[in-house]
């Protein structure tokens, strides 16, 4: 998997090929195989890109959807968010949460769609489609109630703090369920906050303002890239954690969002194969199926072990017949010293027996009459040229109706006997041994 993101975020297009762009490989989704920055045009070849979107890229909007049919629900949500933008309802790109459908309150993400179409043709002029657009922050659960009178977390809601460069500027976005907004942070103890910065193309999401001061301890987390932890320390004087862009970004392609919806969604079919995929890869690598994978594992290996156990037993049978067959001719006509094929040189013996005794054997002509004669019904067909050569038997000139003769072959056939039809002749041979 390439997971690619814009270095410096701008409502500008994109500069195409020659754009640059931040980009990570993974293999199986939890390590980083390789990442750097460089021009779209250079970025490393794979089948399964995912485009990341800046956190001020993508407004978000908690709205109730009607229950409309899915081929309306684009036009209901540009009734419903046309109040809320300050851009033309017609310039935006919209994108519901995970599992949203009709009748739900659901977040809806917004985007400039010529900025977001301009990314989307330069990957792919460069031979590097994108399959998934997700964003790089996003509303939070809340938290599910205690019920507890002593908790002291009863209201506490998630919070996520992911303090990153863009640019010359230094952000800090913060994540919750009442949305997500973005701070510019300045090198001060003393850093005020204004309001969100979307660069110009939408206000941030509804609801009150994150109060960045007041988080519970307990439920946020701070994060930041380790290019400007230092600076967002001393600017909140609060300790962050350190988190690379390339384990960042990783995180939000292996989320469940995917913002490729409406006039950009993918096909079904497209979209059910990144769902096997994206299955798939967390089953071979995440330690959560660590258990299954073993047992899997396991139950293969009984499995090969039991058919060779099979098969070396089948094999044995096999073996212990022939040689029971081998030493049942030797032992009946000790006379034959080479062995090459039991069965057909025991019925050879056995024929020269009969005749030697005078008795009628199988490969005779009047045996093979007796069995035509016994197998046909009233009334009964029969050969007027009959010829024999070598224990095979050709019957010709048929007096008789059709059904009464195919009675005859089938008879036969039933017997064992070897029985084939030349032109309107029947060739007859003695039952294998």
């Amino acid at each position: 998997m390439l997971i690619v993101t814009a270095s410096d975020f701008s409502v500008a297009p994109t500069a195409g090929p020659s754009a640059m762009v931040d980009w990570a490989l993974s293999a199986d989704g939890e390590m980083v195989l390789d990442h750097g920055q460089c021009a779209a045009s250079l970025l490393p070849r794979d089948g399964d890109v995912v485009l990341v979107l800046p956190p001020r890229a993508v407004s978000w909007h908690r709205v109730v959807l009607p229950k409309v049919p899915q081929a309306k629900l684009r036009a209901v949500l540009d009734g419903l968010l046309e109040e809320r933008v300050l851009s033309d309802i017609s310039e935006l790109h919209f994108a519901l949460e995970p599992g949203g459908r009709s009748g739900q309150t659901v977040w809806v993400a917004a985007c400039a769609k010529a900025w977001l179409l301009s990314w989307l043709q330069a990957l792919e002029s460069v031979g590097r489609p994108v399959s998934r657009i997700v964003p790089s922050l996003w509303p939070l659960t809340p938290l599910t109630p205690s019920t507890d009178a002593n908790d002291a977390n009863l209201s506490a809601e998630p919070t996520l703090h992911w303090a990153h460069d863009e640019g010359e500027q230094v952000w800090l976005a913060t994540s919750c369920p009442l949305g997500v907004r973005c701070t510019p942070l300045r090198d001060s103890a003393n850093s005020t906050f204004g309001e969100s910065a979307f660069g110009g193309m939408m206000p941030a999401s509804s609801g009150p303002p994150i109060d960045i001061a007041t988080s519970d301890p307990s439920t946020t987390r701070w994060l930041a890239d380790p290019s400007v932890a230092a600076m967002a320390e001393r600017a909140l004087n609060q300790r962050f954690d350190l988190v690379s862009r390339p384990s960042w970004l990783l995180q939000c392609a292996f989320s469940d969002w995917n913002l490729a919806q409406f006039d950009l969604s993918l096909s079904s079919g497209a979209r059910r194969g990144q769902r096997w995929r994206r299955t798939f890869r967390r089953w071979r690598s995440s330690p959560a199926f660590r258990a299954a994978r073993w047992g899997l594992a396991a139950l293969v290996a009984v499995q090969l072990v039991g058919l060779n156990v099979a098969a070396w037993a089948e094999r044995s049978a096999i073996d212990a017949k022939k040689l029971a067959v081998r030493q049942t001719l030797q032992q009946t006509f000790p006379h034959v010293s080479l062995v090459l094929d039991a069965p057909v040189q025991m019925q050879r013996e056995l024929t020269q027996l009969l005749k030697v005794s005078g008795t009628l054997s199988p490969g005779d002509l009047e045996a093979q009459l007796g069995t035509i004669a016994q197998s046909s019904v009233e009334p009964r067909p029969y050969p007027t040229q009959i010829a024999f050569n070598n224990n095979e038997g050709r019957f010709g000139a048929w007096r008789g109706s059709e059904e009464s003769l195919n009675a005859v072959i089938q008879a036969m056939g039933r017997a064992g006997w070897q029985v084939r039809i030349e032109g309107t002749d029947l060739l007859v041979r003695p039952p294998m041994p």
